[in-house]
């Protein structure tokens, strides 16, 4: 079917004939319109030609070579800047025979050469030919418009859609902000309050099951202000609006007091915490939000460890910088989690029936962390064996201290 296209489209194709002898041109004419071609013009000037070439579109040449005013070599110069941006071919017709001829009709940009006097069918074999790659080039080019216009089109319709998703994330990262903010003022009033009453400084005491009722007041504002503080902390982070407080920081030493706040933990799990031999190493970062994020990643190791677990930890240094791993035998984590663990709001467990709290801004928090000091987190995980958590800092957060 292709084929069959082609050559109906080449029947219809714009002929332009070049000799400034007459005769020459009406015979040509005659031996393509009795093959049926259709569009065909003649012409005995060349010096006419660079215009018209330029308000008309012409599939092919067929072009003489000695000619006066302008021969043939010099047209086809002057048409190359015309059709820098097509291919229409050019067919040169020369009596002269010899190889000089012959090698600068090509080298100036001609497609073929026939010798005169021709013969009818090599003629016409050889505009066919040249006519149905003029076709297929044409179709190929329109093509790849059509082709540049639907990317175009689609890029346009990705890049709205990419930016209607990044206003609602930001919509829905400035609710969070907004909620985690009005939160915080009543929360502190409740645990404020139920703490004024657990002191029992009131005559007549307060009755032992209503101090009960206050502690657990207490105990549940403050773990919900946690969360909403870490929800403000991530939203903090999401639109860039963190600053790093850098100091000095034994990072060998933070390691060690995370370590020692999460054993009561890790003692009610009854998981073993070890603590690897490790450089007394000095940082420069954020004390606190290191200490968030290491206090994160071993709460994780602990909490979702199978009872009689072993967590362990490890800090190293070489050229590319410190690096803190946490390894744990454990459950590890199912390979469709692995791939969006540092997604906010993702739970580890991925069901409805979760056994362990939290919001899933954990890992994301980690992350985050790591980022602004110029780090990264990376994460080594099979199910059934266990979980290696790494965090990297770069060479240039070492500092040069003796502790």
């Amino acid at each position: 079917m292709i084929n069959d296209e082609i050559n109906r489209e080449t029947k219809d194709a714009a002929i332009l004939i070049v000799d400034d002898n007459l005769s020459n041109v009406d015979l040509l004419r005659e031996i393509l319109r009795h093959q049926g071609y259709t569009q065909i013009r003649g012409e005995t000037d060349p010096r006419l030609i660079p215009d018209l070439c330029r308000t008309t579109r012409y599939d092919i040449l067929l072009l003489d070579i000695r000619m006066p005013h302008i021969s043939g070599f010099q047209l086809i110069e002057m048409l190359r800047p015309i059709f820098a941006d097509d291919y229409v071919p050019i067919l040169v017709l020369t009596a002269q025979t010899d190889q000089e001829t012959r090698r600068k009709s090509l080298e100036v940009g001609a497609s073929d050469f026939l010798t005169k006097p021709f013969v009818a069918w090599e003629l016409l074999q050889r505009v066919r030919n040249m006519l149905q790659i003029r076709m297929l080039y044409k179709k190929t080019r329109e093509q790849n418009r059509e082709l540049e216009q639907r990317v175009a089109e689609r890029t346009r319709e990705l890049t709205e859609a990419l930016a209607a998703t990044r206003k609602a994330d930001r919509a829905k990262l400035d609710f969070l902000s907004v909620m985690s903010h009005e939160l915080r003022t009543p929360l502190n009033a409740i645990i404020g309050f139920s703490e004024v009453i657990s002191a029992q400084d009131t005559r007549p005491p307060i009755p032992a099951d209503y101090l009960d009722y206050a502690r657990l007041i207490e105990e549940s504002g403050k773990h919900l202000l946690d969360m909403v503080n870490r929800i403000l902390e991530y939203t903090k982070g999401s639109t860039g609006a963190v600053s790093l407080e850098e100091k000095p920081v034994f990072l060998r030493e933070m390691i060690d007091r995370c370590i020692a706040m999460l054993t009561p933990k890790a003692v009610a799990k009854a998981v073993s915490v070890i603590m690897a031999p490790s450089p007394l190493l000095w940082v420069r970062g954020d004390e606190r939000r290191l200490r968030e994020l290491l206090l994160s990643i071993l709460d994780n190791a602990i909490k979702f460890h199978y009872q009689h677990g072993m967590v362990r930890v490890e800090l190293t240094d070489d050229a590319a910088g410190p690096t803190v791993t946490v390894t744990d035998n454990g459950p590890g984590i199912a390979l469709e989690m692995q791939a969006r663990i540092f997604d906010p709001f993702t739970q580890g467990e991925g069901s409805l029936d979760r056994r362990h709290e939290g919001i899933g801004l954990g890992l994301p928090i980690v992350q985050r962390y790591a980022q602004l000091h110029g780090g990264r987190v990376e994460l080594d995980s099979e199910p059934g064996r266990g979980t290696i958590v790494r965090v990297h800092l770069p060479a240039s957060r070492r500092l040069d201290r003796n502790g």
